[in-house]
């Protein structure tokens, strides 16, 4: 992963790796909080060295095997033995190996003296510890040492307490500052490492670069999330001064240009799997290309749902379903949006799914196809989910193009990347995907870096041509169309 991958790692899952910090924060805490404090007293102890009759010109060696000896009981104090002797001698309620882990002894280097600590839950009790270990540990040095024979007579190896134990300020233990420093840093770990297993393992299209990455299909807009009561705009146009109107007008000049041709054009909008805004980005595209002076038709291709009559406030009868049977014409089931702006819709009530509705037929969605082409320049058909249901491959395919829609943080790639292979099956031309309620604010709509083109059939474009996609073979030499910078301005 490079330094991109882990800021891209961060923005998403940055408030899991927060939430686990600080519950291993509050763990940390909540451990130090839970044990009982531990109290220390430290003594010291000295090994002397006196031989009466010894010169003192052989004082030097007699301090050297003070601190030879000085060494070796540093380890004889913490042996089983000695402490055994030392809980009788005392009449200790411990164990040995409970006073094994609270007695600490250490001999400074070129020194014969013994440092000890002894710790307890009570400081009393550690006190009085370290104020009668080093007469019992010199009691059991005494008697197991002999006097050491040397040339000039006998030496006499001492231990004693080099004044009594003082109490360390405060509880040496626990630390309750390392110990949620310790739960704070454990926290991180395992917030980072559950980030990279969801980052992954999951399939989500979370953004502009997973949809970009995940399929060959040129992405023809990115919509900034919305929700039911910018949905409910719709009724009364696109505001001007939204960063979604913005997004849904450069949507529509980008798809125009994407399906350009001689004469109207028509398309249908689907998504893969249910859950996405496929209803609202179509509503909002034909409002866009309607304001800006298009001729437009949007047909509700949803049979089991109603959700663009009451999208963009109307009430109608008749559906697509009463013009394929012939039991309405065109003209009467077509429903005027606003009488200022030259979009014109077709949507019923909704239907009911016991009533047992006849599956719509190829042959009668591309005639009526053909007649809505006729009243206006751009046909819009809504389509249900590709993987859901069949009536978004019947009038796909009748129609010819389409376009799909994928939901940020909601359609999966395996979803999505399934569809694009299902309608290019059977000969459909996808044009690109609109990538909508995407969370992150842009600073502008987004703009293809060049415009894509029509694809003229349903296979894989990037691989016949050497694995560059014909979008970025497009140059203002070969067409007579601007090119489009990010920033929205042709040159």
């Amino acid at each position: 992963m490079d330094l991109k991958a882990y800021f891209r790692l961060l923005r998403f899952h940055w408030v899991a790796i927060l939430v686990l910090t600080l519950l291993g924060a509050a763990a940390g805490a909540a451990v130090a909080q839970t044990r009982s404090p531990v109290y220390a007293a430290k003594a010291e102890m000295l090994v002397t060295v006196s031989a009466p009759e010894q010169p003192s010109s052989e004082a030097y060696q007699a301090a050297l095997l003070a601190q030879q000896r000085a060494k070796s009981y540093t380890t004889l104090l913490t042996s089983q033995s000695v402490l055994r002797q030392l809980t009788d001698q005392m009449g200790l309620p411990y164990s040995v190996e409970h006073m094994k882990s609270h007695i600490g002894a250490t001999n400074p280097k070129d020194t014969a003296v013994i440092d000890i600590t002894v710790k307890d839950r009570s400081a009393q009790q550690a006190r009085q510890i370290a104020n009668g270990l080093g007469p019992a540990f010199s009691k059991i040095v005494s008697s197991a040492e002999d006097p050491v024979q040397t040339g000039d007579g006998q030496v006499v190896v001492n231990v004693s307490t080099l004044g009594p134990a003082q109490l360390v300020d405060g509880p040496v233990s626990p630390h309750k500052s390392f110990d949620i420093a310790l739960g704070l840093a454990a926290g991180l770990v395992l917030g980072l490492a559950w980030a990279v297993v969801r980052e992954v393992t999951d399939t989500r299209i979370r953004d502009l670069q997973d949809l970009a990455q995940g399929t060959d299909v040129d992405v023809l807009g990115v919509l900034p999330r919305g929700g039911k009561r910018r949905d409910k705009e719709f009724r009364l146009g696109l505001p001007g001064s939204s960063a979604e109107a913005q997004a849904y007008r450069w949507l529509a000049l980008i798809t125009e240009i994407a399906g350009r041709g001689p004469g109207p054009r028509a398309y249908v909008v689907t998504a893969a799997v249910r859950g996405e805004r496929t209803t609202a980005v179509a509503a909002g595209l034909a409002i866009a290309l309607a304001e800006s002076g298009t001729r437009t038709i949007v047909v509700d291709a949803q049979r089991s749902e109603a959700p663009l009559a009451d999208l963009l406030g109307l009430s109608s009868s008749w559906g697509l379903t009463d013009v394929v049977n012939g039991r309405v014409s065109v003209d009467e089931a077509l429903r005027t949006w606003r009488d200022d702006v030259p979009l014109q819709v077709l949507a019923g009530s909704r239907a009911d799914p016991g009533s047992g509705a006849p599956t719509l037929l190829r042959t009668d969605i591309a005639e009526l196809c053909k007649q809505l082409m006729g009243r206006a320049d751009a046909v819009i058909f809504v389509a249900p989910p590709v993987l859901a249901e069949s009536d978004a491959t019947i009038v796909a395919r009748a129609v010819g193009q389409a376009i799909l829609v994928a939901e940020a943080r909601v359609t999966r790639m395996p979803d999505f990347a399934q569809s694009v292979l299902h309608l290019r099956s059977v000969g459909v031309t996808v044009l690109g995907a609109v990538l909508s309620g995407v969370r992150r604010q842009r600073s502008g709509p987004y703009v293809p870096a060049v415009s894509p083109l029509a694809r003229v059939d349903g296979h894989d474009i990037r691989r016949e041509n050497q694995g560059r996609s014909r979008t970025a073979a497009w140059s203002p030499g070969k067409s007579d169309l601007p090119r489009l910078e990010p920033d929205g301005e042709p040159w």
